[in-house]
């Protein structure tokens, strides 16, 4: 019986160790064949393959080193949120949350920014020039109908609301017009419950989500 013959009688689990010895068999024909290379080629291929490790080696410190800074940068732009009186923040691996009451940034039933807008949107430009991350603006509202005629909804009112936020930062700062987003979701996307007057101002609020990269 020839050699195929018994290997197929063979159970497959058995036959395992010859694909590892195979693949370790390859592995050392491919060192050994650039050792050739190096010898036949010289010391200039030695030095150009140590360049190469070089320079991957520098490529992913600075690489490393970014990321470093960047999260740094995040960090600080979150802790000197979280120091604004009318601003909650939340941090995650994914993004920088920023919820703003709308009271704070709006007239009632308007889109209007109010007297105490510039407080809280002056330090989110300056923090948005810094960090240079995408950046959405979500506009939210509570569950009780719109009175006034402007709007006739308040999916309306709250897209109206992120979109004077978002114009607010592109004029005001050098902040690119691709790097936001503006979102609105009315009163679809509620943190507490409309039932209490309490609720339904913390419903009604404009979101700042700062993507981390």
């Amino acid at each position: 019986m020839n050699l195929f013959k018994r290997l197929k009688k063979k159970n497959t689990g058995e036959l395992l160790w010859l694909i590892v010895l195979s693949d370790i068999m390859t592995n050392l024909m491919l060192f050994f064949l650039m050792l050739y290379v190096f010898t036949i080629q010289g010391a200039e291929a030695q030095k150009a393959f140590a360049a190469s490790l070089k320079n991957e080696k520098i490529v992913e410190k600075e690489k490393k080193a970014e990321e470093l800074i960047q999260e740094l940068k995040e960090k600080d732009a979150a802790k000197t949120i979280s120091m604004l009186e009318n601003a909650e923040v939340q941090i995650t691996s994914k993004e920088i949350r920023v919820n703003i009451e709308s009271p704070v940034l709006f007239k009632s039933g308007s889109a209007d920014l109010g007297n105490q807008a510039s407080t809280v949107l002056d330090v989110m430009g300056n923090l948005m020039n810094n960090l240079k991350n995408d950046v959405i603006i979500e506009g939210h509202s509570d569950n009780i109908p719109i009175k006034s005629g402007d709007y006739p909804n308040n999916w309306e009112l709250s897209a109206a609301r992120a979109n004077t936020v978002v114009d607010y930062l592109t004029n005001n700062f050098s902040i690119e017009p691709r790097r936001l987003i503006s979102a609105a979701y009315g009163e679809y996307r509620p943190i507490a419950s409309n039932k209490t007057r309490a609720g339904r101002i913390k419903n009604r609020r404009i979101e700042i989500v700062i993507m981390r990269k």
